[in-house]
C-alpha cells in the first residue's frame, strides 16, 4: 500500500511547475468573520491530503464528507488567524467547487470556501498561510484581503509564512 501512495505522490509532484495558491478574503464587519475563497490545484491538494492522512485521497473517488473533513483538518493547520495573545480563531467550513475555467484542463483547480471568526479588530493579529509549503519548496501563497474600502495584497513564501493582519 505504501508503494502505491509513494507513486501517487510522485506522479502528482510533477503535475505542474507552478506552485501557487490564491485566496480572496473579505472581512465582514457584521458577522465579524473573514470570508475566504482559496483556489488550489486539485493535484496539489491531493498530495497534501495523502501526506496528512497517510492514505489515498482523491477528489473524484473519496467520499465527499471524508475528503472535506481532511481538507478542514489541513486548513486548520495551514490557514490560521491568531489574536495578539496567540489564540487561534475558529474556522468554519462552507464548501468547495471545481473552478469552471480549469475543469476540463489536465490540471484542474478547486475553490475552497471557509470563514474564520475574527471578533476583535485591532493590533497584534496574524495570518499564517502555509498552504502546501510542506510539499513544495518553491510554494507561494497569495492572499488578497479586503475590509470595506481597504485592500491589501499579501504574499507568503519560504520563511515568510506568518504576517500581521492590518484591517
Amino acid at each position: 500500500m505504501s508503494a502505491i501512495l509513494f507513486l501517487l505522490v510522485a506522479a502528482c509532484l510533477h503535475a505542474h511547475s507552478v506552485h501557487t495558491s490564491t485566496a480572496e478574503a473579505e472581512y465582514n464587519a457584521k458577522t465579524k468573520k473573514l470570508e475566504v475563497s482559496l483556489t488550489v490545484f486539485v493535484s496539489d491538494l491531493e498530495v497534501a491530503l495523502v501526506r496528512q492522512s497517510e492514505r489515498e485521497m482523491r477528489i473524484d473517488k473519496t467520499p465527499a464528507a471524508e475528503f472535506d473533513a481532511q481538507v478542514q483538518v489541513y486548513l486548520a493547520k495551514t490557514f490560521v488567524v491568531t489574536d495578539a495573545a496567540g489564540k487561534v480563531a475558529k474556522m468554519e467550513w462552507v464548501g468547495r467547487e471545481m473552478e469552471e475555467a480549469s475543469a476540463k484542463s489536465g490540471d484542474p483547480a478547486v475553490v475552497l470556501f471557509f470563514e474564520v471568526e475574527v471578533p476583535v479588530v485591532g493590533e497584534g493579529r496574524t495570518l499564517r498561510c502555509s498552504v502546501f509549503n510542506e510539499v513544495f519548496k518553491d510554494q507561494v501563497s497569495l492572499v488578497q484581503l479586503r475590509s470595506g474600502a481597504q485592500k491589501v495584497e499579501m504574499r507568503f513564501r519560504d520563511g515568510e509564512w506568518v504576517q500581521k493582519l492590518s484591517f
